[in-house]
């Protein structure tokens, strides 16, 4: 048996900018959260666990409506020892009143100006908004990347993309987007994304349809990179709502084989099981039953080509309701059935969830699962998994919580955790002349 201990701990901080820029603010909104978790896992077939600390601020209101948001982790695994880890995936400044029209954001932060272009991103992004009918943005920067999400520590992360995008903003009921998005790796291009995109609402027909969809093409590779197209809309009346999505993506187009050449690679992680494309479609409903109870059902279908003339078919289906047992959302009770079928093989699983919040500053939570699969090599199981857990208001903002998880499945007979929760949310308002003061949210 091993015992391991995981700590991770977040805490919203922005102290430091708010001294800096807070003499020249007429007023400043400091917003900070702060948690704690600690974790001990105890199991006959253990893997090793680190134990990231979090830390997340967010400050706004100050001069000309400047903020900055902050959002970074810090990683420490008790039962190895090897020292402090750090991830930063967010330090950035938002200036948008300095220059009338004009909004830059400076530092690390999300870009997602493009479809298929979402990045967290060292530079810069400015935004020019002079009251005409479209709004132009330009951006620029290097991608960073974090584990598990990027593929072989081989791939080179010597990256940049650049591009901007027209977004309109009069048209009634409608927006659309046009955008360009150029990324690099070592000096070479990997794409040239070439997109277009929009949303159009018909509020005037029956079921007050929406009309969604995107088109990405790589100008220098000369083929469609992602394709989607979307309806939402309410079907008979307002309690049943309708979802039906299809997307076609295809980040490479070296033919028949992956290519060689690895640092050339546009989806890394794509390749590795497809050489071509990918085809999905999905249909999804809600239906209110009553104000108390509503159900879910959700099915979608995936082709990609595995290798050449090599076909892969996969089904996801679920299906599942809300029940607030009241009306008042003092107690919540979650039911689920899903089923996943491929060539790898067959998943039929449930899950059952219920929380709890009807005496005052006490919260309990509790769920079970259970899935049965059987594999295409002919193997088959049960894995079962169940959780308990209970939170206590000790201040206002001032959560703590304790819960333990429980798991059995073929690669881990028994496997349990127990873990602590301690989270604060914080606000601090401040003004000239006037005393500072802290409320909780």
């Amino acid at each position: 048996m091993r015992c391991r201990l995981e700590t991770r701990l977040g805490f919203g901080m922005g102290v430091l900018t708010a001294f800096l820029l807070a003499g020249s603010a007429q007023a400043a909104r400091f917003d900070g959260k702060f948690t704690l978790l600690s974790q001990v896992r105890e199991g006959d077939q253990s893997r090793d666990l680190e134990a990231p600390t979090i830390l997340y601020g967010d400050l706004s209101g100050m001069d000309h409506g400047a903020s900055v948001d902050t959002y970074f982790g810090l990683a420490h695994d008790f039962a190895r020892n090897e020292g402090l880890f750090t991830d930063l995936y967010d330090a950035s400044i938002r200036v948008p009143g300095v220059i009338p029209g004009v909004d830059f954001t400076l530092g690390r932060q999300l870009l997602a100006e493009v479809p298929g272009g979402i990045f967290v991103t060292d530079g810069g992004k400015v935004r020019f908004d002079f009251g005409g009918p479209a709004v132009f943005t330009i951006f620029g920067g290097q991608p960073q990347y974090f584990e598990p999400t990027y593929s072989s520590e081989l791939l080179s992360q010597d990256e940049q993309i650049w591009g901007g995008s027209v977004r309109t903003k009069s048209l009634r009921n409608a927006v659309f987007t046009l955008g360009f998005l150029q990324q690099q790796r070592n000096g070479n291009t990997l794409r040239q994304l070439v997109s277009g995109s929009g949303n159009w609402s018909l509020p005037t027909l029956p079921g007050s349809p929406s009309l969604y969809g995107s088109t990405t093409l790589d100008s220098g590779h000369r083929n469609i990179d992602q394709a989607t197209a979307g309806l939402r809309a309410f079907v008979l009346s307002a309690k049943l709502s309708l979802n039906l999505e299809s997307t076609y993506y295809k980040p490479q187009d070296h033919g028949e084989f992956v290519n060689p050449e690895f640092q050339r690679r546009e989806d890394p992680i794509f390749e590795l099981f497809s050489v071509s494309d990918l085809m999905q479609f999905r249909g999804g409903w809600a239906y209110a039953f009553s104000p108390s109870l509503s159900g879910t059902a959700d099915y979608s279908y995936q082709r990609y080509e595995k290798q050449s003339g090599d076909f892969e078919n996969g089904h996801l289906g679920s299906a599942g309701i809300r029940w607030l047992p009241y009306g008042d959302g003092l107690e919540v009770v979650r039911l689920e059935y899903y089923i996943a079928d491929s060539g790898g093989g067959q998943v039929n699983g449930g899950r059952l969830y219920y929380e709890s919040s009807v005496y005052q500053r006490i919260v309990f939570r509790s769920g079970a699962a259970l899935a049965y699969y059987e594999k295409a090599s002919h193997e088959n199981d049960f894995a079962v998994s169940g959780l308990l857990g209970l939170g206590y208001a000790i201040l206002p903002g001032l959560v703590c919580e304790i819960g333990m998880e429980a798991n059995s499945n073929q690669r881990f007979d028994q496997d349990f955790r127990f873990g602590f929760w301690l989270t604060y949310n914080q606000r601090y308002l401040t003004g000239r002349g006037d005393p500072a003061r802290g409320e909780a949210s």
